[in-house]
């Protein structure tokens, strides 16, 4: 059996290995500063970079993840 210790770290390495593999930032902010909803609607979102080969053709387009918008493993159409 795996402690609660175990399957934290294994998941973090696993996280961090595919943020490198993306080179993707996830950040956390409060959407709507400074209105009466302040603090009720933080998004969390994964931002993936664009990638370009040496000839300046576009490898991969960027991409920005709403992990509010990723429920169970399915992500909700744009």
């Amino acid at each position: 059996m795996k402690t609660k210790t175990q399957v934290k770290a294994e998941f973090l390495t696993d996280l961090n290995n595919l943020l490198l593999k993306y080179s993707a930032e996830i950040s956390a902010e409060d959407h709507w500063q400074g209105y009466p909803e302040c603090g009720e609607d933080i998004r969390i979102e994964i931002e993936i970079p664009g990638v370009w080969d040496n000839d300046g053709e576009c490898v991969s387009e960027d991409c920005c993840i709403d992990l509010g918008r990723y429920v169970t493993g399915s992500p909700k159409e744009d």
